[in-house]
């Protein structure tokens, strides 16, 4: 059973993540993270959260699952700070809209029975603004959540957790997702064509 959740970067959509798990009614803990603090008490204010922390690091490490909701290359940082911390039971996972080199680094940093493991996720959803403030529960409501399993073992736990969020927010998960991220599929489901 997760009881503690890491949500690092609390902008749109890692708030987004932290109020829709609310309102589904996860019952839990969210520890949130940002560089930004202003950005963090937005994301503690509105509930998305329980407690802001000071060192991302610690809070990943002390949660069953977490989120990075940063830019490309703050999350590739991250996954680089992370392998080496984390234990086989933990899950991260990420909603960058890029993948490539997001997999390629999960590749070798994650998914092996010695290391926690990594699940790239894409969720199809936003909008055309960022920022915790305005950040909503039903973002990913109906939406796809793209995510590329590359370790038949990883966090049974964990994905259960996200598939009964997902499902509770009507989320679409496909996984094991191959030519399809370079597709034009993907050209044709942007958040933004809404």
């Amino acid at each position: 059973m997760i009881e503690r959740i890491a949500i690092l970067g609390t902008g749109l959509l890692g708030t987004s993540v932290g109020l829709a798990l609310r309102a589904a009614g996860f019952g839990g803990s969210i520890v949130g993270w940002n560089r930004s603090p202003e950005q963090g008490s937005v994301a503690l204010s509105m509930g998305a959260v329980d407690v802001l922390a000071s060192d991302p690091l610690e809070a990943a490490r002390t949660s069953q699952v977490v989120l990075l909701a940063v830019p490309i290359y703050a999350t590739l940082d991250f996954m680089e700070r992370l392998s080496g911390l984390l234990v086989p039971d933990q899950l991260v996972t990420d909603v960058g809209s890029t993948k490539a080199q997001i997999a390629a680094a999960a590749g070798h940093l994650f998914n092996t029975p010695e290391r926690a493991a990594f699940l790239p996720g894409h969720p199809m959803a936003g909008k055309e603004r960022g920022g915790a403030a305005i950040a909503d529960a039903t973002l990913f409501r109906g939406a796809v959540w793209i995510a590329r399993r590359s370790r038949p073992n990883w966090s049974r736990t964990g994905a259960s957790t996200l598939s009964r969020w997902a499902h509770g927010q009507s989320i679409s998960i496909p996984l094991a997702m191959t030519s399809w991220w370079r597709g034009s599929a993907i050209s044709h489901s942007s958040p933004l064509r809404r």
